[in-house]
């Protein structure tokens, strides 16, 4: 065997717990596909094997992919299927190895309820459907799609509007523009467990210091005169320069004591850029030839104001976010409670809703150790693909289901594993809550408590790959390289060194300063013409074309 080929086989090794770091075109694929059947070669029965995979297509594709292939050994001739086994690493289980592997697709198709390859919010459905009075949820329960989520937001906010809740509401609309409100909405389940309990300390979060209000920021900054200082200014500065027209235009717009009338002094008096951006332009508000005008009084007065403006800038900024956090709990812990009552009167379940019950009913119910006792009794492998894309709660679901693998004696007698594939490059940041810290916290955590227990965790890594040029891959080594990198992702080998490939750098395009106007008819999300993208894509058909 080449070494990519011995890599994989080392990967797909049933008997050892593995975490395995997989390039992209290295095979992952396979490498799940060969675990599941030596598994089930080595006489696992289907129905403890666990899979969980990040999209219905990928389940889809690995389900057809193992049945495909426990087919083909179905009808293969024996020296056919020794080689296949043998590729496959498996050489010397007994004089029954191919009945045994002949009768797996049989065994495979016969199982009830079908081989476990699914997504993870698929298998939290099913947990709370088996287990519905323990999980305190209808057991004909819908799991709802984003289109009547939206709908259903869209009802609550207008009863929100009409009711006690609208001063809530209308703290953070002030805030937000709408389209930043409905993600906010939308991402409120997802985070929820920040919404529970106490208050936090958000003094201590933004590190103001203990008592600070707006009150007592407002005296460190203003002496009370400052509306007759600008009253003063503004028209003498307008008599002058451009520049001077600009602070003239800024102070005219002062909202006078107020966290918003000290960001428009530090937009008006601190710099923007250079080395130490946000620092008091003393001695620079004024330009010379408006100086004698405005005369030395004012100007030391302007200074003074500026310095003092950029003291209170990190406390003026703490303080709002401060206010921001607060008006978000105080909205969230209102909407909340009502957006789960207008779904439980539907009888409706959304994704965040099947990851947070699974996790409670597994962790924090009174009945979490009947459902693991049941639960134990029925898997002792787990699978988890794309873990790079795996949200802290859906490690916490993962977690919960793996701490009796490591508890002593289970329901049987049985080697249990743990296998997690994924890549950190590939990592879909954010989306669906992923989680790279959450990634490299649950390898520990799996490392040391299979440690702990005499088992070990493997960690392999998949560096091949099949589908791309060295010229290629190097180029992505090169971005991750670094500190400006992930750090610890896996260089690429190519499979194929001698492929031809080459890798051509483009410009960044600019967005335009001013988009051209589009016709009064285009609906509103048209981008016009001149558009970044719109160009960008036209350069890229250009040259395919070419």
């Amino acid at each position: 065997m080449d070494e990519a080929t011995l890599n994989q086989v080392r990967a797909a090794e049933p008997g050892a717990s593995t975490w395995l770091s997989a390039n992209a075109g290295s095979g992952k694929t396979k490498v799940l596909i060969d675990r599941v059947a030596r598994l089930l070669l080595h006489g696992t029965p289907p129905q403890r094997i666990l899979c969980l995979t990040y999209t219905k297509a990928a389940a889809s594709e690995m389900q057809n992919r193992l049945f495909q292939r426990l087919g083909e050994w179905a009808m293969l001739d024996d020296a056919a299927l020794i080689d296949r086994l043998r590729a496959m690493g498996e050489d010397g289980l007994g004089a029954d190895l191919l009945p045994r592997a002949r009768r797996l697709f049989a065994r495979a198709i016969e199982t009830p309820g079908g081989l476990k390859i699914q997504t993870i919010h698929a298998f939290c459905s099913s947990l709370l459907r088996r287990f519905p009075l323990e999980a305190a949820v209808a057991p004909d329960f819908t799991e709802v799609e984003e289109r009547s989520l939206q709908q259903l937001r869209l009802e609550l906010l207008d009863r929100f509007a009409r009711g006690p809740q609208a001063a809530a509401m209308e703290a953070l609309l002030v805030r937000l523009n709408e389209e930043a409100f409905g993600r906010l909405l939308a991402d409120f389940g997802r985070y929820r467990d920040a919404f529970s309990g106490p208050m936090p300390d958000l003094q201590r979060l933004f590190d103001l210091p203990v008592g600070l209000d707006e009150d007592r920021l407002l005296a460190q900054v203003l002496e009370g005169d400052e509306g007759d200082l600008l009253a003063r200014l503004v028209p003498k500065l307008r008599a002058g320069g451009a520049n001077d027209n600009k602070l003239a235009a800024k102070l005219a717009v002062w909202h006078g004591p107020s966290l918003t009338g000290l960001a428009d002094l530090e937009e008006a008096l601190l710099t923007k850029s250079g080395a130490n951006p946000f620092t008091a332009k003393s001695g620079k508000h004024v330009t010379k030839g408006t100086q004698a005008a405005v005369g030395p009084d004012d100007l030391a007065a302007l200074d003074a104001l500026g310095e003092r403006v950029e003291v209170a800038r990190p406390l003026r900024l703490g303080l709002d976010s401060q206010r921001m956090a607060e008006a978000l709990h105080r909205f969230a812990r209102l909407w909340l409670p009502a957006f789960d009552a207008a779904k439980a009167r539907r009888g409706w379940l959304d994704f965040d809703d099947l990851i947070r019950l699974a996790r409670d009913l597994l962790g924090k119910s009174d009945v979490a150790q009947w459902v693991l006792f049941k639960l134990d009794g029925g898997i002792d492998h787990i699978l988890v693909d794309e873990a790079q894309d795996t949200s802290p709660g859906q490690w916490q679901v993962i977690d919960l289901l793996t701490q009796e693998f490591t508890a002593g004696q289970g329901a049987r007698d049985e080697v249990r594993t743990i296998f997690v594939v994924g890549d950190r490059k590939q990592s879909i940041y954010s989306f669906q809550g992923a989680d790279l810290q959450g990634f490299e916290q649950t390898r520990a955590l799996f490392g040391e408590r299979l440690a702990a227990a005499g088992q070990g965790l493997s960690l392999l890594e998949l560096k091949h790959s099949f589908r791309s040029s060295d010229a290629v891959l190097r180029l992505v080594d090169a971005c991750f390289a670094g500190a400006g990198g992930l750090g610890g992702a896996p260089e690429h080998l190519a499979f194929h060194p001698a492929m031809a490939g080459r890798v051509d750098l483009w410009p960044a395009l600019p967005k335009p300063d001013k988009p051209d106007d589009t016709d009064w008819e285009s609906p509103l999300d048209r981008p016009s013409p001149d558009d970044a993208e719109l160009v960008l894509a036209r350069r890229i058909a250009g040259e395919i074309r070419a």
